[in-house]
């Protein structure tokens, strides 16, 4: 079936009205999150249809009109809210025994569990609460592992879920809450959970039962680690550092259960239609190969599905390659982009909130550019000739596969994660080793561990298949060793750029079809949309004036400050922990967000993790001028990555000590306050370098880092000027940090503080609040905040969100 309204190549098949409707309606439920986005890519859409379209099959703007508003009125009420404001009791942190049921088990990485309870009551002095939604909650090394439907009662700490308020940054409050996960909890006291009865449920014992197996009989190593994830979906047994590797090598998504193993299961059933049809050809005269391919293939991949937990991206994929064979047994054309979408609506008509999740984002971007450009190398890769001669058209059939679904996935790749992972080779010879040797002898392997006399053979080929595997890490260790598997941070496209993108890319393709004049409308779009945020980003940065921003990294520190010409430097880099680093989720993707990942210098004000843990990560990644300390330097994990960051790089860090200056430009210095060179101090805080933003005289802000008793006694002895129009409270507001002759000297204009959401210090202490003197803008209720200086006028902040209002702007005169 083809289109013949649509201009197309011959190589390309055009869309169909459906699928431009389908895509109308997709452009409504990213409404609800990204409205002047979503218009922008309507007008695209419109203007697609105008010029690709012939005259007569053009389709009402009107009706592409209504499907958009559809699509947003329908997202909109699909989408949960927490009606309710979290109870007293959740505020003051007090803990509750909370009672539940399981919803989901997840297992996670370096022994963790993830629970994700149900009908969650909390009972606290007597007084019993329900609380709207469901509950999250993680265990590092558990004892047991429960099954969905069981219930549970134990004393627990709640708060609500709360996400990172960095516009442009990823936004992890707004994932849990479009599944209606509402709350966070952790264990209080030694105490164990109470487990209810386990229920009946044969499939889940089943399920249960294979996972315990298959994990009894692989190796003890990281490699049988990766079997048993690749499996069954359990990744409890893999280390941080196995994740890393395979990250930094651009392998993630051969860990993330999705559509890529549904494929690999799917070419099992391939080979055994070519089995069969070799050993008995009379069954192909019946039965095409190609349908006898889908039915051997279907019982695999939903056995497989149903194995993998099963993950949300799993059922995903399984749904399109039912809609794909769907279309393969009723012999019709077109299958891998009418699939697609036919897979997307059903898809998106049951979860209209998964259009936002990165997986259904990546799959229905890498299927539709393999669909679209490779046609265009497709006749390169015709087998022929000697064996070897047809391996390497296979081979160079599959790297080109790859090469188009990363094309495709660039904008996406570098938007969400930052970061390009040019390790196109590495794939090339990971990827069929894990879909055609690892994965048919661990699923061989589990289906002969159902039966008593089979178990000897499935616990050989289980140790094959995790030898296997042990032999592909170390391949890849080895090419990390020699730096052959780098990772580039990239500038992040802001969402003009990524529409661009993808015009031009139509643009491109429907000229390679003859049809130039019908694609420079869609063309110029496409160009001003990639070109314009670049100019706009240029004309901002040459803006006249001084700027001080604090990221909102939780209970840790990270500020940057600008000045004009794009001219960036980076105090402290936020904290994290051994599965979590800010500087990789969080700072790395503000600091590139439109621009590039370089910054003039970077200053550490003191080594504890929560200011110094994202450093290591910025300093390998970023092009850095210079590393400025108090002098000391973390250790530990941290320090370790910091020190092999320093020396990739041969940055010689440099220490600072009071009545130095650092020129940030022509009129903006760093005038170090302290420490003194004769001050001594076993506590990192007590030496935090304490630092003066000043602009042509005028003190602009101070930047204390974590200076405590000690220190502040320091400074008061300092003869220089304090005052700042800004102050950035030291230690996060603690009252350790408490000192009102430190509030007079500074004389701020406004302070602020980087404080976690509900944190468990109480940061900031009421005290300082009171005593400070001046509006007191924290990260946890206002997000990322940001001070302007402009000559001549008065310091204005700007916050990401507040208690009262989303976006807010506050004039201080």
């Amino acid at each position: 079936m083809k289109d013949t309204c649509w201009t197309h190549s011959p190589s390309t098949p055009g869309l169909l009205p459906w699928q431009s409707y389908t895509l109308a309606f997709v452009i409504g439920l990213l409404g609800v999150r990204f409205a002047i986005p979503a218009l922008v890519g309507l007008v695209g859409l419109c203007l697609a249809e105008r010029t690709l379209r012939e005259r007569a099959c053009r389709l009402p703007v009107l009706a592409l009109i209504c499907c958009v508003a559809f699509g947003f009125g329908y997202a909109s009420q699909r989408t949960p809210e927490l009606s309710a404001d979290a109870p007293s009791w959740v505020a003051q942190r007090t803990p509750a025994v909370a009672h539940g049921v399981v919803d989901r088990v997840e297992p996670l990485p370096d022994n963790r569990l993830r629970l994700v309870l149900s009908d969650v009551r909390c009972e606290v002095d007597g007084v019993k609460t329900v609380l709207p939604g469901k509950m999250m909650w993680s265990q590092r090394f558990p004892k047991y592992r429960p099954a969905p439907g069981q219930t549970i009662t134990a004393r627990l700490r709640v708060v609500p879920v709360h996400g990172f308020g960095n516009p442009g940054s990823w936004d992890y409050g707004w994932y849990w809450q479009r599944q209606g996960v509402f709350w966070r909890a952790w264990p209080v006291g030694k105490a164990q959970p109470q487990w209810g009865t386990r229920p009946e449920k044969a499939l889940w014992e089943l399920k249960s039962g294979l996972r315990q197996k298959v994990a009894a009989m692989v190796s003890d190593t990281q490699g049988g680690a990766m079997v048993l994830a690749l499996v069954t979906g359990d990744r409890s047994r893999l280390t941080s550092e196995t994740m890393d590797a395979t990250r930094h090598a651009g392998l993630a998504h051969t860990l993330a259960l999705s559509g890529l193993h549904v494929g690999f299961v799917a070419a099992m059933g391939v080979a055994f239609a070519f089995v069969l049809g070799w050993l008995y050809p009379p069954l192909l005269l019946r039965v095409p190969r190609p349908k006898l391919a889908v039915l051997l293939a279907a019982p695999l991949v939903l056995g497989y599905t149903w194995l993998g937990q099963p993950s949300a991206s799993l059922i995903r994929a399984a749904t399109m390659y039912c809609f794909w064979g769907y279309l393969v047994l009723n012999g019709r054309g077109r299958v891998l982009m009418d699939g697609l979408f036919f897979a997307l609506l059903v898809i998106l008509f049951v979860s209209p909130l998964s259009v936002f999740d990165l997986s259904l984002q990546m799959s229905a971007v890498a299927v539709a550019g393999i669909g679209v450009l490779f046609p265009y190398v497709r006749f390169l890769f015709t087998p022929s000739g000697s064996a070897l001669r047809r391996f390497l058209w296979w081979a160079g059939g599959l790297l080109s596969v790859s090469v188009c679904a990363n094309i495709a996935l660039l904008p996406l790749i570098s938007w969400y994660f930052g970061t390009l992972s040019p390790n196109i080779v590495l794939n090339l010879l990971w990827l069929p080793v894990l879909g055609f040797v690892v994965m048919p002898l661990g699923l061989a392997g589990m289906l002969l561990s159902s039966f008593a006399w089979t178990l000897p053979l499935a616990s050989v080929l289980f140790k094959w298949a995790s030898t296997v595997m042990d032999w592909l890490l170390s391949l890849l260790h080895g090419f990390a060793a020699t730096g052959m598997t780098p990772v580039f941070a990239v500038l992040r496209p802001l969402w003009p750029e990524m529409l661009g993108f993808g015009l031009l890319l139509v643009a491109l393709l429907v000229a390679l079809g003859r049809k130039r004049t019908a694609s420079m409308g869609v063309a110029a779009l496409g160009f001003v949309l990639l070109v314009g945020p670049h100019l706009f980003v240029m004309v901002d940065d040459s803006r006249d004036e001084v700027r001080l921003t604090m990221l909102d990294v939780g209970l840790g520190q990270s500020l940057v400050v600008s000045t004009p010409g794009g001219r960036r430097w980076l105090v402290d880099g936020g904290g994290g922990s051994k599965t979590f680093d800010l500087g990789e989720a969080v700072v790395a993707p503000s600091l590139t967000q439109g621009r590039a990942p370089r910054l003039e210098g970077v200053f550490m004000t003191h080594p504890d993790v929560d200011h110094s843990h994202g450093l290591p990560f910025i300093l390998a990644r970023f092009d850095v001028g210079a590393l400025y300390t108090n002098g000391m330097l973390p250790r530990g994990r941290t320090g370790k990555r910091m020190r092999i960051a320093l020396d990739s790089k041969g940055i010689v860090p440099e220490s600072l000590v009071a009545g130095e200056r650092v020129r940030l430009d022509e009129s903006t210095v760093f005038s170090v306050v302290h420490p003194h060179s004769n001050f001594s101090s076993r506590h990192a805080n007590e030496r935090s370098l304490v630092m003066r933003l000043v602009r042509d005289g005028r003190g602009l802000a101070l930047l204390p880092g974590d200076v405590e008793k000690e220190g502040l006694k320091a400074m008061r002895a300092y003869q220089g000027n304090l005052r700042s129009e800004v102050l950035i409270l030291p230690h996060h507001g603690s009252k350790s940090s408490f000192d009102p002759r430190l509030y007079d000297a500074v004389s701020p204009r406004v302070a602020l503080a980087s404080n976690g959401y509900l944190n468990r210090y109480g940061f900031p202490h009421q005290q300082v609040v009171d005593g400070v003197g001046s509006p007191l803008f924290i990260t946890s209720t206002s997000g990322q905040i940001v001070c302007v200086w402009r000559r001549g006028e008065a310091v204005r902040v700007r916050t990401a969100f507040s208690e009262l209002q989303l976006a807010t702007s506050f004039f201080l005169r």
